[in-house]
């Protein structure tokens, strides 16, 4: 594994099914990924391979924050917090105002990394009932966390 020369870029559609093949690798859910992948970043290794992936679904001033996944073998760079300062920059770019992510094995890494702060997800469930990641009965169970970027 080579931590150097990784690239981020804009996923596209033809990412899709390397986007998926990672979220089966670490175990994340494919719902609503199809129709959300254009708001998604993906970091590639030097061979073009894509290791890592993080998307947002947008539902007015509110984001979800959804599909955070790093190859194993790559977890451990930083990529996945490059991945994450270069989707919540773009989100307040585009006038995201806060971003809600449920996670059942990241809270700490959010919350130390970018200030998340744990939240009840009925604080949420008006802003984010269109999402079917969101609806999820394996997330209904997973911690939820915020970050306002409007401060």
């Amino acid at each position: 594994m080579n931590c150097e020369n990784i690239t981020i870029t804009d996923a596209s559609a033809a990412d899709l099914r390397d986007v998926l093949d990672l979220l089966t690798l670490v175990q994340l859910p494919h719902d609503g990924v199809a129709e959300n992948v254009s708001a998604f970043l993906v970091a590639r290794d030097e061979s073009s391979r894509l290791i890592a992936a993080i998307g947002l679904e947008r539902h007015g001033t509110t984001a979800l924050l959804r599909s955070a996944a790093v190859a194993p073998s790559y977890q451990g760079c930083g990529i996945g917090s490059r991945l994450t300062e270069n989707l919540l920059a773009q989100a307040t770019k585009d006038g995201v105002e806060r971003v809600v992510l449920l996670t059942s094995t990241a809270s700490e890494f959010f919350a130390r990394r970018f200030g998340f702060c744990e939240t009840s997800r009925t604080t949420f469930e008006k802003d984010l009932a269109g999402s079917s990641e969101w609806n999820l009965p394996r997330c209904s169970s997973a911690v939820c966390m915020s970050l306002d970027l409007s401060k």
